[in-house]
């Protein structure tokens, strides 16, 4: 009967694999979409190794490619038998979701970790003493509705026939020996399915196939045993070559056909989007509820309602209500109002709604946020909600996220790939160079020059870029839908603890889950504990949410000097350098600064500086005087994109609004052509001339990459000035926060050195008077224990404890009497200075002489008296400084060198002087040492590399620039250290100085 069946259509290729059966697929899910199209096929199967990642980027592909997808997966368990099930529909899908998570998770996981998110997906209480998952066992108990399960392997299938026998096949693969198998499932009747393991299509992939095992394997290409090579079978075959290998087995290339005729998943990729459901209730009883919180929220923010107020509400809430947003903005207000000190951020602060709920902290209203930006009614994507915490109360946030919503929450996934610099690395691993040709290899690719890299190692390299590499976790994002999560994607364990969703951020989008972002950030952790500091010392406590110093003047005063080191959000080098030439603090201008700053846009920050100053101006046309008027002309939000696009080129939202989105898109270079040419069109039409819209062009593409939205610059702004106060009125209260939370721009002793210059003095560790962290007593800054090194984090708490139970510890040997401290715990005390408080008129040198004294002869009666012995010099004490807990605090590092000026005099170097002279020297060369703090590699627009590199000395931070040739020449001596003498061109704009770089001489060079 089988040898009469038709199948016009030829065979359906089934069973290719992609390059996410992480280093066992070669080729990309549009290289496999390409070539099935290619080979005239109307549809194209992808099937990886135990996971979907690639799935929503395959179902993209094969439309553009106009295939029908098919999608499935191989169960592969460590040490077990494997199969693959071929999805055909959702339910499918959604079960072979939940056998992939419970392989993940005790499969290939840590057993604690793993067994976690098993019975975090059953909804069930945490129970460890799960042996382990057997998936066979799996679908012998549970089925496989929605699937087709195919194996080679005879055990399989008959374990698999004493639960049923419906939609089990027999996997014939092309290239091996089938008539054994045939026959026996023939016997049974169980059908055959003709399969392609399709991995690669040529040589180069199979190249590619030898490189990708010997990175997986941590070995090298030549030293890969036999079943790790590609095997023969594994190459993707036409259509002719499987009708000829299944010759004899005709139904077998049938069955794949009537597998691709019947399966249909396009449930999979759903055209609504899915949002969470909150406490089950009804769209209409949640808008009742927020309408309520809103209400309730006027009353706490304004005092009372106003027209303007009941105007912008009522809009934003019919906007929510139409497109049923509702349990989305309440499930974000659920789990915020349980962590006040937070800071909505992006576009969701645009919203008077969020600002009600208090998930956003600035008011819209005042400050004129676009709301469009965020939500709009031809807009079709979901409100993207940005939500940050203190870093180190972000885990508490998600942990009641995945308690509150068990069993329906994960953590986005980030695909991490091959870079340029990691693709050349493994390829050079792979191939069995030593670790010093390694490095030299990648630090030469770092300054961008290829020559006497070998090119097969360019090419492997190149080969290698963009595939996947592992998954990650995404820094916050996390979904939640309205059923099991595993309806919808599978996941896996993570080093976070939170089970992580199959797919990365525009993945997650496309398949519909709609993605809330919980964000820890440092800087909310420094303000929160500045706060508990300065409250210690107010009559009149300061509040989180009624804290907003935005009108203070000498805050003004000290952000439009860019006296900002330390102050979230502005304190990088270019940003102090713009608040300087802007000559303006208030907040508005600072929410400005705070924008305009973008890889793209020097020739605009130039032209605003100046209008800003006085500079005369006229705007482009007529059409955009109001417009852009609060940013005089300039397009500074991502807002003005589609403010400029709607006022000239006539588009509508939704469109305006898609080209800011696809700006910041990787690919956006393919699907900008689109969106100019309608907005020359639009121009045209509106009667503005060519070269004015060339010019607005040209604006509009300084925001590619990355820019922000106003009320994303609004909402971090508020923090920066609330930081700002802080350092204005309690400077050390801040700076000490800052170092505490390890936050800020720059190195913990960059901080130090800017109390030191406001003259504070810095204490060392000590066992009687310093805390867990950093404090501050009297003027003075104490190291906290916590920094010393090489002492556990126990002994450490075991020294507060003790001190707090029995009180200060009297002696040296009161010290050692009570908590025995082992020799290499001593030494890290002494020398560090955390013992010179009891250590009764000894020097350091005498201290260890006491504790091995008193180790061999116990005595009642304190200690004997020492041999006198000198003390260690001072330059040993600061280096035992760095050594012991990784600051220096007796002066500024470079004041531990002496004899500079004589070197420099010596050297014939220009004339030496020190940073606050540098605006009298305007126009000289100079000399200056100083230590490297910040740097920042740019690619200029003649594909040339530059930096700029931030120094400071005892007297203050002074910037730098490399240009392209200079930074040729001495970009590898900033490798070598970090104390330099500098020496360069002072140049000046604006009332801003800057060095011009000619030569650098590292200390450690000089004799």
């Amino acid at each position: 009967m089988f040898s009469m069946l038709r199948y016009s259509a030829g065979y359906s290729p089934l069973y290719r694999r992609s390059f996410y059966s992480l280093l066992r697929g070669c080729l990309s899910p549009e290289e496999l979409c390409i070539h099935a199209a290619e080979g005239g096929h109307t549809s194209v199967c992808m099937v990886d190794i135990n996971n979907f990642y690639g799935l929503i980027r395959f179902l993209k592909a094969a439309k553009r490619a106009g295939l029908k997808p098919l999608t499935g997966v191989t169960i592969a368990p460590d040490g077990g038998s494997s199969f693959t099930a071929l999805c055909l529909n959702a339910s499918g899908f959604a079960r072979a979701n939940r056998i992939i998570t419970s392989l993940l998770a005790t499969g290939r996981a840590e057993k604690r970790e793993a067994q976690t998110v098993k019975n975090y997906c059953a909804g069930k209480p945490e129970d460890l003493s799960n042996p382990g998952y057997d998936p066979m066992e799996d679908l012998v108990e549970n089925g496989w509705d929605g699937l087709w399960i195919v194996s080679s392997s005879i055990a399989v299938l008959e374990r698999l026939l004493n639960r049923d026998r419906n939609n089990i096949f027999a996997g014939l693969t092309w290239g091996r020996p089938f008539a054994r198998l045939s026959s026996w499932a023939r016997k049974r009747e169980i059908p055959l399915l003709a399969v392609n393991e399709g991995v690669y299509l040529g040589e180069e992939e199979q190249n590619l196939y030898h490189l990708l095992r010997a990175i997986d394997l941590n070995t090298t290409v030549d030293r890969l045993t036999q079943q790790e090579l590609p095997l023969p079978e594994y190459r993707i075959v036409s259509d002719s070559e499987m009708e000829r290998f299944f010759s004899a087995v005709p139904d077998a290339i049938y069955n794949a056909q009537r597998f691709a005729e019947e399966a249909d998943i396009r449930g999979i990729l759903r055209e609504e989007y899915i949002f969470p459901r909150f406490n089950g209730y009804s769209q209409e009883e949640a808008y009742r509820l927020l309408k309520r919180l809103c209400l309730d929220g006027v009353t706490r923010r304004y005092g009372s309602m106003r027209p303007d107020i009941h105007k912008r509400l009522f809009y934003e809430l019919s906007i929510i209500r139409k497109k049923g947003f509702s349990d989305y903005f309440l499930v974000v207000y659920d789990i915020v109002k349980r962590c006040p000190r937070t800071c909505g951020r992006g576009s969701s602060a645009s919203s008077i709604v969020s600002y009600l709920l208090g998930i956003t902290h600035v008011d819209p209203l005042k400050h004129n946020l676009f709301f469009e930006r965020f939500l709009n009614e031809g807009r079709k994507d979901p409100p993207d909600i940005d939500v940050d915490f203190p870093w180190d109360e972000r885990d508490r946030a998600l942990s009641y996220v995945f308690q509150r919503y068990r069993g329906r929450a994960g953590m986005v996934a980030d695909h991490v790939t091959f870079g340029s610099r990691s693709s050349l690395r493994e390829a050079a691993r792979a191939a069995g160079l030593p670790e010093s040709e390694i490095e030299k290899i990648i630090r030469q690719s770092r300054y961008g020059s290829t020559g006497g890299i070998p090119e097969y190692l360019l090419r492997a390299g190149e080969r290698l870029k963009g595939m996947p590499r592992h998954i990650g976790t995404h820094p916050g994002g996390v979904v939640i839908t309205p059923g099991p999560i595993t309806d919808y994607t599978h996941l896996q364990p993570s080093q976070t603890g939170f089970p992580v969703i199959a797919w990365e951020k525009d993945a997650t989008e496309d398949a519909g889950l709609v993605k809330i972002d919980l964000l820890g950030n440092r800087s909310l952790a420094v303000l929160r504990d500045c706060i508990e500091l300065v409250n210690k010392k107010r009559k009149s406590p300061i509040t989180w949410e009624q804290f907003n110093p935005i009108g203070d003047k000498k805050t003004r005063r000290l952000i439009e000097h860019g006296d900002t080191l330390g102050v979230f959000y502005i304190e990088s080098p270019a940003t102090r350098q713009l608040l300087k030439k802007m000559g303006r603090g208030d907040y508005e201008h600072l929410v400005i600064a705070s924008s305009i700053i973008r890889p793209a846009a020097n020739k605009y920050i130039r032209e605003f500086v100046q209008r800003l100053r006085g500079g005369e101006y006229t705007a482009l046309h007529p059409l955009l005087g109001e417009t852009l008027r609060e940013t005089l002309g300039i397009m500074v939000y991502q807002e003005d994109v589609a403010r400029v696009a709607i006022k000239v080129a006539g588009f509508s939202p939704a469109e305006a609004d898609a080209l800011r989105k696809i700006l910041s898109k990787k690919d956006r270079e393919l699907r900008l052509d689109a969106y100019r040419e309608r907005f020359f069109l639009g121009g045209a039409k509106q009667g503005v001339d060519r070269g004015t819209m060339e010019k607005l062009w040209e604006m509009i593409l300084s925001f590619e990459g990355y820019s922000f939205c106003k009320a994303h610059s609004a909402s971090y702004a508020l923090v920066s000035y609330r930081l700002a106060w802080l350092k204005c009125y309690y400077p050390l209260e801040f700076l000490v926060s800052v170092i505490n939370n390890r936050g800020g721009f720059y190195a913990p002793q960059v901080y130090l050195d800017a109390a030191m210059r406001m003259g504070a003095k810095i204490l060392p560790p000590d066992v009687n008077e310093s805390q867990w962290e950093c404090t501050v007593s009297d003027g003075a800054i104490r190291i906290g224990l916590s920094w010393l090194k090489s002492i556990p984090r126990s002994f450490i708490q075991q020294i507060i404890r003790e001190r707090e139970a029995g009180g200060k510890y009297r002696s040296f040997f009161d010290f050692i009497h009570r908590l025995s401290p082992e020799f290499s715990r001593m030494r890290v005390l002494i020398r560090s200075g955390s013992l010179d408080s009891v250590a009764e008129g000894l020097s350091r040198p005498q201290l260890f002489l006491s504790y091995f004294h008193t180790n061999k002869n116990y005595s009642l009666f304190g200690l004997t008296p020492p041999v006198a012995v000198g003390d260690y010099s001072w330059r040993t004490r600061v280096l035992d400084e760095v050594r012991t807990f990784g600051l220096v605090i007796s002066c500024h590092p470079l004041e531990i060198f002496s004899g500079i000026p004589s070197k420099v005099r010596a050297m014939g170097l220009p004339r030496l002087i020190d940073s606050d002279k540098i605006l009298k020297n305007v126009g000289r060369r100079v000399t200056i040492a100083g230590m490297l703090i910040a740097g920042k590699e740019v690619l200029t627009r003649n594909r040339s590399f530059m930096s700029f590199v931030s120094f400071e000395d005892p007297y203050s931070v002074f910037e730098t620039v490399l240009f392209p040739r200079d930074y040729e020449r001495l970009k590898s001596k900033l490798d070598t250290g970090v104390l330099f003498l500098v020496i360069g061109k002072v140049t000046e704009e604006l009332g801003v100085c800057t060095i011009e770089v000619q030569d650098l001489l590292p200390f450690r060079s000089l004799k």
